[in-house]
């Protein structure tokens, strides 16, 4: 499936509740090593999740079980903790324009947090409540 949706500057604000994935999704197995771009990291029962971003570089982006949030692409030389100190159980939703990107994940609690880069910048805003 197949979704898109405008970022604004209250981007991070927005609910991706309706927001279809973009992309592939791992399935739930059993928490443990996955690799993406050629580098290995250990993640929860959710595994790592592929993004083919249609206006930047494709990204993996996995929780480890920790609950520490992590991404990588092709030439980051390894899996990078996402800024903010963000804690997680999954990559909910995810959407870009050609303005920016946005991730949607969501705690064992239910609630969710999104986090934009603006691809002018190269810079991610921090999580917030969407």
């Amino acid at each position: 499936m197949k979704s898109r949706f405008r970022l604004s500057a209250a981007a991070a604000a927005v609910s991706l509740a309706a927001i279809g994935a973009v992309g592939l999704a791992a399935s739930p197995a059993s928490a443990g090593e996955a690799t993406c771009f050629g580098y290995k990291g250990n993640f929860n029962q959710y595994g790592a999740t592929f993004v083919k971003w249609e206006n930047g570089p494709d990204e993996c982006f996995g929780v480890a079980p920790s609950g520490s949030i992590w991404h990588t692409w092709d030439g980051a030389g390894g899996w990078k903790e996402m800024p903010g100190n963000g804690k997680a159980l999954r990559l909910a939703a995810w959407g870009d324009n050609p303005d920016g990107k946005i991730v949607d994940f969501v705690t064992s609690s239910g609630n969710h947090y999104c986090n934009t880069l603006w691809y002018s910048n190269n810079k991610w805003t921090g999580w917030k409540a969407c």
